[in-house]
């Protein structure tokens, strides 16, 4: 076959914007592959935190990458009217985060999450914890997370900034703990143990498939355009 046909068949404009959306698409491919790394490295990070003994927590925190860390700290009294119940949902169940603030010796205030309730707890006044548990970083709030009412003591997302005052400390707002309940001996009734650490899901690999899949065929039809007014009889 002559390739003057075939060049006189491709429309210039058309054939640019093939060019420019194969190259972008094979990008995105290819950032994708970047991403699953970068996230097979976090999950290998984890496991191999979940194999570390716990250290004191501002041995920890003076670390630059304390997350996922299993952490100590000292001896504090769970005041129930200083509690903060954030909605949230285990495994279907709708209820609330139980959240309260603890001391490092340096005086620093750290967000610990007691774990998952469905009702309001009942726990003796000034109750002795000795918190064991992993330290997590704030997440920010989704773009469809309702903002925190403090005088409504209505909360739906973790803000060292807001729920400083209601617990009277002032909260490290990089780090907050999650409570381990068996390694901190707290048996509080009503209160369950929810995850320690955030769930990695990684699907790079599925989504970067996804991008080449759509480079390669929007060429492979964009091919078959130009075939087709290649063969048109004139």
């Amino acid at each position: 076959m002559q390739f003057a046909p075939i060049l006189r068949a491709i429309p210039k404009g058309m054939l640019v914007s093939v060019i420019i959306a194969f190259v972008f698409l094979n990008g995105l491919g290819i950032w994708q592959l970047e991403r699953l790394k970068w996230k097979e490295g976090l999950i290998a990070d984890l496991a191999r935190t979940e194999a570390m003994a716990p250290v004191p927590a501002e041995q920890a925190l003076a670390q630059s990458k304390p997350s996922w860390r299993s952490v100590t700290m000292p001896v504090c009294n769970l005041v129930p009217d200083r509690f903060i119940y954030m909605h949230s949902e285990l495994a279907g169940e709708a209820g609330y985060r139980v959240l309260t603030a603890c001391m490092l010796d340096n005086g620093d205030g750290v967000l610990i999450d007691l774990g998952f309730a469905t009702d309001k707890l009942s726990v003796p006044d000034f109750m002795p914890l000795t918190p064991v548990g992993r330290l997590r970083p704030f997440e920010k709030p989704g773009m469809v997370t309702p903002v925190n009412r403090p005088d409504a003591k209505d909360w739906y997302f973790r803000s060292a900034t807001d729920m400083g005052p209601p617990l009277n400390a002032a909260l490290r707002d990089d780090y907050f703990l999650v409570l381990d309940l068996a390694q901190s001996h707290a048996h509080i009734a009503g209160l369950t143990q929810g995850p320690l650490t955030a769930p990695l899901p990684n699907r790079h690999f599925e989504y970067a498939l996804t991008w080449f899949g759509l480079a390669w065929a929007m060429l492979g039809m964009f091919g078959s355009f130009i075939y087709q007014r290649v063969r048109k009889p004139a």
